[in-house]
């Protein structure tokens, strides 16, 4: 035996297997509805009488209600041959029949709230099946052309937010697991019905976004603020606004998981990739390379981004920081799958040292930010900088920094990698941040050979000739590289008479430079003075002019005319940046390359002489 249904979701419809059941128009209605809305309770006469006249009820309510129910009785229970009626009279007030009458409120409030139970057993595409069957029973607005107030006022509103609430949960759903793209048209007819619900706003965006058009959710939020502007007089809540900054910063968490058939993190992710091309060729740095690896990946195992790391590369200027950076990351791209940032501070540089403002946009648009969007404060460039950093798998390398205070605010949070390059030992990021560090030494006379002999493969080399030009660069591959270009411009001259060039040279300086300041080793050399103190810049120049012989702190006294625990400090100050170097407990020489070409100059000196 058929079953009546009644819809109430929509247009009023009653049907009895294919057969449509006419309901007289007016007040039967308004009680069947009222009826039905209680499935299988008992409403009370006075009930009804408020339902059909609200507070002005006739003297012969009762009795005009039994009418409509004799009518209502003519009508559903002609339409099957139970002798009893669909319609029960108890108890002061009547009950529609739950064995031969299915309600679709009831049905959908049943598969609605059901639908979470059964995602937690089967999983959620159980759930999602489950809320398509309950949204489906929906044709329209409910109790759509039933002239009802107090039902509209006190039972629709509860029905609408359980609709609202299943179409949100199913395209939360649909979001993570199906192509965001297939739910932005329900999204959109919902918001065109109710364009202040701000939960479907951020779905709507998110889905944009994952759909691979982040420029048009960025659109919609603006859309959105101003609706609410202008409505209500408010901003967007804190989901959105939180969603919003993501979206900018490229956040990971907007990413839905990956999908059968789908490529890992959904279309429309963003993944910098802003390393530089490396120093060709590169030559050596074997156990440096090594270093990095168990410093930064932890080896091979799954624990190498579960804490944040710090690593610090310092080294006089030259001595090939960002070679080996750039170079180590690119070999361990596979690493991180987030991305890699890269930024230069300009700390030591013929440019201005970037600014913390300015190097937090910097990372935040190259990390997909809308410039014109972010905050103005550093603090909250810095929080927004971590937050788009958190729980990614993404490796900052900030090279060429001049100072920790430069560097702080620009650290992740705790799961970050990052990859410090300066010629500044940054002993407050070692102490303060629980850096890492790693000092770089010259290469050693096997490796420069096999630098030189790389960058000159058609010029007439000699071993001999190699050795000494890589002797008189003190191992530092800037210098190395420099004079090997010297002398590719000039293939007829000998190596060796190069070297005899440079040993002559009063001031040998002067031949490692190739017209332009990055290429000019003493121009490179120079920028570490910046930022240290007039005392320790003279104590430079001395050193310069004298230090042939190591030089200690009372010595360094006595040329600037201070006490020996000032010139100590200078001294320090000096090493700090690796423009000396201490050697043994209180000795202090120039660099390398100093020292090579002062070496060179003495014993040019020497021969002349003879």
């Amino acid at each position: 035996m058929h079953r009546i249904v009644v819809r109430l979701l929509g247009a009023l419809d009653v049907t009895y297997g294919t057969e449509r059941l006419t309901v007289p128009a007016g007040r039967p209605r308004t009680l069947l509805a009222a009826l039905a809305l209680r499935h299988g309770q008992v409403v009370p006469v006075e009930e009804i009488m408020e339902r059909l006249w609200g507070d002005d009820p006739p003297a012969a309510a009762r009795t005009t209600i039994r009418g409509h129910v004799k009518r209502l009785r003519r009508v559903l229970d002609g339409s099957h041959d139970d002798a009893r009626s669909v319609i029960d009279g108890e108890r002061g007030g009547y009950r529609l029949s739950t064995e031969r009458v299915t309600v679709d409120t009831t049905e959908f409030r049943n598969r609605a709230r059901g639908a979470t139970a059964l995602g937690t057993a089967a999983g959620p595409d159980a759930e999602a099946a489950a809320l398509d069957g309950a949204l489906a029973l929906w044709r329209g607005p409910a109790l759509a052309g039933i002239d009802a107030p107090s039902l509209h006022q006190d039972v629709v509103p509860s029905l609408e937010e359980l609709r609202l609430r299943a179409i949100h949960r199913r395209i939360e759903i649909g979001l993570e697991r199906e192509d965001p793209a297939d739910h932005i048209p329900r999204l959109r007819e919902t918001l065109a019905v109710d364009p202040l619900q701000e939960r479907f706003w951020a779905q709507l965006i998110l889905a944009l976004y994952r759909s691979g058009r982040p420029a048009e959710a960025l659109r919609e939020y603006e859309k959105c603020r101003r609706l609410l502007g202008e409505r209500l007089g408010v901003d967007p809540g804190l989901e959105l606004r939180e969603l919003h900054q993501r979206i900018l910063v490229g956040g990971p968490a907007l990413t839905a998981a990956a999908r059968p058939g789908t490529p890992s993190g959904g279309p429309g992710r963003y993944v910098p990739r802003q390393l530089p091309a490396g120093d060709v060729p590169f030559v050596g740095r074997t156990d440096e390379l090594a270093a990095l690896d168990r410093e930064l990946l932890d080896g091979n195992g799954p624990a190498a981004h579960r804490t944040g790391r710090v690593l610090l590369l310092d080294g006089p200027a030259g001595i090939g920081k960002t070679a080996l950076a750039v170079h180590w990351a690119n070999r361990r791209q596979e690493r991180f799958p987030d991305g890699q940032v890269y930024l230069d501070l300009n700390g030591f540089s013929a440019d201005r040292p970037m600014s913390v403002a300015d190097a937090l946009q910097a990372l935040l648009v190259g990390l997909g930010a809308a410039q014109n969007d972010l905050p103005s404060g550093t603090h909250e460039r810095s929080a927004l900088l971590r937050s788009a950093l958190a729980g990614r798998r993404i490796l900052l390398v900030l090279d060429n920094a001049l100072c920790p205070e430069q560097i702080r605010p620009l650290l992740p949070g705790p799961t970050g990698t990052t990859l410090v390059t300066s010629r500044n030992q940054l002993r407050g990021l070692v102490v303060r941040n629980g850096a890492r560090r790693l000092t770089l030494p010259p290469l050693d006379p096997e490796q420069a050979v096999v630098l030189l002999h790389a960058l000159l493969p058609g010029h007439r080399t000699m071993p001999d000739s190699l050795r000494e030009l890589s002797a008189l660069c003190g191992g530092l591959p800037l210098a190395l590289r420099i004079l090997a270009e010297r002398a590719a411009l000039r293939p007829e001259v000998s190596l060796a008479r190069l070297v005899d060039e440079i040993r002559s040279e009063c001031e040998p300086l002067h031949l490692f430079g190739l017209g332009e300041d990055s290429t000019d080793l003493g121009a490179v050399m120079s920028w570490s003075l910046r930022g240290v103190t007039d005392a320790a810049a003279r104590l430079h120049q001395a050193l310069a002019r004298n230090a042939v012989v190591p030089m200690r702190a009372a010595d360094a006294a006595v040329v600037l005319g201070v006490t020996e625990r000032t010139a100590d400090l200078l001294l320090d100050e000096l090493t700090q940046i690796h423009l000396v170097e201490r050697h043994g407990s209180d000795l202090y020489r120039l660099p390398p390359i100093f020292r090579a070409c002062l070496d060179g100059r003495q014993q040019a000196m020497t021969t002349e002489c003879a």
